[in-house]
């Protein structure tokens, strides 16, 4: 007989809601944060990462989430130096203005700048003239203060040029971006506009992009993995990522060990799914670990061996050999050691990610991810032959590490093809566009189930939210429509 038999059902995500609490009059979508601190030195604007998968993250996906605020982490399938090339050119690159910055006109209405803004995942847009005159700024925080009817010109309810106090101007198209930078800062305003002697348009500059991208890369836990963590902090990466499917192991607490002894990066110890195995890691030093095993849309893991833990359980689990690792270092005068928990895999839903951040700090996703335009996957026109031409792109090609098409053997604890079988599927996903507007949609979601609840943080969300599991009856009365008929 086993060890120990659990008879308590694991659960995940969608199995529970989150209940409102009392929101304070300062809590709104407008001011609630999502910003998390993952180690010192390493604090995301949203906290969202992207699975180190090779259909998933390359340069472009590594990018584009670095400049909405969240975290690439380039796959170990990568070669070291296709890694270091990532990491270097993204730390190379240098955000500066928005030349010839999208624009509505002054006769539009309200619904049609929002459908805009909507699209293009804005949360801001200058309004402009016939003549592209400079006229004042749409923004979606001041719409919701001050309101307004959708077919009310959006010149109703914009922050026109005079508004001195909000917005932030300079009539010098030849500029530095230094001075922008200098301007930035001791204004303390998230943007400037920047127009010709005649108020004209010319660009703009926002202050988010003025701050470093951040790029994480992950390592095995076998061979090069010292050559390929020192090529990449010589670079400049932020994140040392060990991504192995099941780290409960000596490698993972050899490395861990020995890199908190020579290295300053934080680094991020996983997958674990058990109070054990995040115990064990958090002693050997992770700054973060990682949580999840089967749980992934195209993990096969669990069905291959009957190996692995349901997502939620596994958090909660992991949460609570945090606080009781967190107990005993305050015991011994060892405050400031916080371990962060990234969840990945098991989050198909904005719901998800509401309950998920319950209990976590960070989601790592893969499937959704790998739907978008900058996925390294490649992308399929409607008769499934590969396509460049984003406007034909209707499907992504997309496979877990584990599967015939990647062969990760390292990831899943395999030396040679002898002793290798899939552990995960090949397939494609339904194209879903841009990942920019997505996100901001999903963010927002998050955000207004925070303001439900009364939380300002996400530290709030995890000290404060309430959340209740429901019985298949109650899922499918709160979680889907009902009792309508669809009869024409």
């Amino acid at each position: 007989m086993a060890n120990q038999i659990i008879l308590d059902s694991a659960r995940t995500f969608g199995e529970f809601c989150l209940l409102p609490d009392y929101t304070p009059k300062g809590c709104s979508i407008q001011t609630v944060s999502l910003e998390t601190k993952l180690a010192d030195n390493l604090v995301l604007r949203t906290p969202f990462l992207s699975a180190a998968m090779t259909s998933v993250t390359g340069y472009e996906m590594a990018l584009a989430l670095g400049m909405e605020g969240g975290l690439g982490v380039l796959p170990t399938r990568l070669s070291i130096d296709d890694q270091v090339e990532i990491v270097e050119k993204i730390k190379r690159r240098e955000m500066g203005f928005v030349e010839d910055p999208d624009s509505v006109k002054n006769t539009q209405t309200i619904e049609e700048v929002l459908r805009k803004v909507d699209k293009h995942g804005h949360s801001k847009i200058p309004v402009v003239d016939k003549n592209n005159v400079f006229l004042g700024m749409f923004t979606r925080r001041h719409y919701m203060e001050v309101g307004g009817h959708p077919q009310d010109l959006v010149t109703e309810v914009m922050m026109p040029l005079d508004s001195d106090d909000k917005l932030l101007c300079h009539k010098d198209p030849t500029i530095k971006i230094d001075a922008v930078r200098s301007l930035l800062e001791e204004s303390k305003h998230d943007y400037l506009v920047v127009l010709d002697d005649q108020n004209r348009l010319e660009k703009m500059a926002f202050a988010k992009d003025m701050k470093p991208i951040l790029v994480a890369s992950a390592i095995s836990t076998h061979k090069d993995w010292r050559a390929r963590v020192e090529a990449n902090i010589k670079t400049g990466v932020d994140l040392i990522v060990i991504d192995t499917s099941d780290a409960y192991n000596d490698f993972a607490f050899d490395i861990v060990t020995e890199y908190k002894k020579i290295f300053d990066v934080p680094i991020c110890a996983g997958n674990i799914v058990t109070y054990e195995g995040a115990m064990t890691l958090m002693k050997a030093g992770a700054d973060i670990v990682k949580v999840g095993m089967s749980s992934g849309s195209i993990c096969t893991t669990q069905r291959e061996k009957a190996v692995g833990r349901a997502p939620l359980t596994a958090l909660m689990e992991v949460d609570r050999a945090r606080k009781d690792y967190l107990k005993k270092e305050h015991d011994i005068g060892n405050k400031d050691r916080y371990v962060s928990v990234i969840v990945d895999g098991g989050i198909s839903s904005a719901g998800d990610m509401v309950i998920a951040l319950t209990v976590a700090d960070a989601i790592m996703m893969g499937n959704y991810f790998n739907k978008f335009y900058e996925s390294a996957g490649d992308k399929l026109n409607a008769e499934g032959n590969p396509t460049g031409i984003e406007s034909e792109i209707k499907s992504v090609i997309t496979y877990g590490e584990g599967s015939e098409h990647a062969r990760n053997l390292e990831r899943y604890g395999h030396t040679d093809m002898m002793t290798f079988f899939a552990e995960g599927v090949l397939s494609k996903v339904e194209y879903a566009g841009r990942m920019k507007p997505n996100l901001k949609a999903d963010a927002l979601r998050i955000k207004a189930a925070m303001v439900n609840a009364g939380c300002m943080t996400l530290t709030d969300l995890r000290e404060k939210a309430t959340i209740e599991l429901m019985s298949q009856y109650s899922r499918d009365i709160v979680s889907t429509t009902h009792d309508i008929d669809n009869k024409r």
